[in-house]
């Protein structure tokens, strides 16, 4: 949009507090500045976004109203304070480096895998086919990666992992969603998944796991927020297995189904739930079982309770353990409990995995993107189709 020069030029500082940092919102106020011919520039800090935006009257009532409607799919805004500053004649529009101060602005929290990036991970022509940690501006870890604020790649498990040419390109490209996304990385240049103990590692690493779970077998498999203790949901035998060597003969597991027309066979699933079960937070949500299902998962899974904990896979590797190209043919529900040993909290690296999951596991499946903080899955319930908390932590 051209600026007008009969309107009257002004600047503004606005301070945008809530959660602002890792969900795209730099890039956001970047292109709604842009597209709306304003000037000036935008940073992350300890207390949220600031931003200087430069240009007619009209031109930054419209951005400030935009600001609030158009957010990106993570972020919300708590508020924004505007300040009139004076006009410099600001020529463009540029996001700066973060600057440190005092921290009174929100982390984000993980994301589950957005449908661009799912589609990115199933198509054989894209350099992210099958890649285990494909995240975007829209998606992937936040929360469970960051050690200190404001929210940068340098200050995020990522720091280790320096951007490849094609990610640098994508992270610096206005166009792409990838623009200013600090987890971003690829095969070439990102994390990868290997076996503890064992000298497989990537494509190899996964279909051993896949193969063992066929199997009948339990494994270990570190995700966003730590390990699970992960088995077939439809094999008594291991379950019961997996229940004694627990020690935990009665609570239910959580278990992940494939996908959502896998849980609709099993569970009655309204119209809220779905969006709960989609959405992406992805807690575990307790369920009523049909009366007439198909009965694939196995009695152990829940005794004598008429509901079921279920959850869609979130993060890119839970993703393949269901669907890869080996030839495997998997079972549609997984045990995804956590993993580790009782009243511990879950086990988030390879030390902690070694020392309390040996027992309980056949092989661990791990991986090089360091957990700052640990994180469980969330459990939720509807009453009076309402959904409420039981356990707030993931997502």
């Amino acid at each position: 949009m051209s600026v007008n020069s009969k309107s009257s030029i002004r600047a503004e500082k606005l301070r945008i507090k809530g959660t602002v940092q890792g969900v795209g919102f730099r890039p956001f106020v970047f292109v709604l500045a842009k597209s709306e011919g304003l000037t000036g520039t935008v940073l992350n800090d300890g207390r949220g976004v600031e931003a200087v935006v430069e240009g007619p009257s009209e031109a930054l009532e419209r951005f400030r109203t935009r600001l609030l409607k158009e957010l990106p799919p993570l972020a919300s805004i708590e508020s924004v304070e505007a300040e009139d500053i004076p006009v410099e004649g600001r020529q463009d529009f540029v996001i700066l480096e973060s600057r440190s101060n005092s921290v009174s602005t929100v982390i984000p929290a993980d994301a589950a895998v957005c449908e661009a990036c799912l589609k990115e991970l199933t198509d054989k022509n894209n350099r992210r086919y099958r890649y285990p940690f494909i995240n975007c501006t829209h998606c992937g870890p936040r929360y469970t990666i960051t050690a200190h604020l404001p929210y940068d790649r340098p200050q995020t498990s990522m720091k280790v992992f320096p951007m490849c040419p094609d990610c640098a390109k994508e992270y610096t490209d206005e166009k792409t969603r990838r623009y200013d996304a600090q987890p971003v990385c690829c095969n070439q240049c990102g994390p990868q998944v290997y076996l503890i103990g064992r000298p497989e590692r990537g494509r190899a690493a996964i279909t051993y796991t896949r193969r063992l779970i066929r199997e009948g077998k339990i494994v270990a498999i570190k995700g966003i927020g730590g390990f699970h203790l992960c088995c077939d949901a439809t094999n008594e035998e291991v379950v019961c297995r997996l229940r004694t060597l627990k020690n935990r003969p009665a609570k239910p597991f959580a278990v992940m189904a494939k996908d959502l027309e896998s849980v609709k066979r099993e569970c009655l699933v309204s119209e809220e739930q779905e969006k709960i079960l989609t959405g992406h937070q992805k807690p575990i949500l307790l369920l009523d079982k049909k009366e007439d299902g198909e009965e694939t998962l196995c009695e152990s899974i829940a005794p004598g309770n008429p509901k079921v904990g279920v959850m869609l896979p979130y993060a890119p590797v839970q993703l393949l353990i269901f669907t890869y190209d080996d030839g495997i043919e998997m079972p549609e529900f997984l045990v995804m409990t956590s993993g580790n040993i009782s009243g511990a909290p879950i086990c988030r690296d390879d030390r902690e995995a070694e020392a309390e999951l040996s027992g309980f596991c056949d092989c661990m499946l791990s991986h090089d993107r360091k957990i700052r903080i640990r994180a469980d899955d969330s459990v939720m319930d509807f009453y009076e189709d309402k959904p409420y908390m039981i356990r707030r932590s993931r997502g």
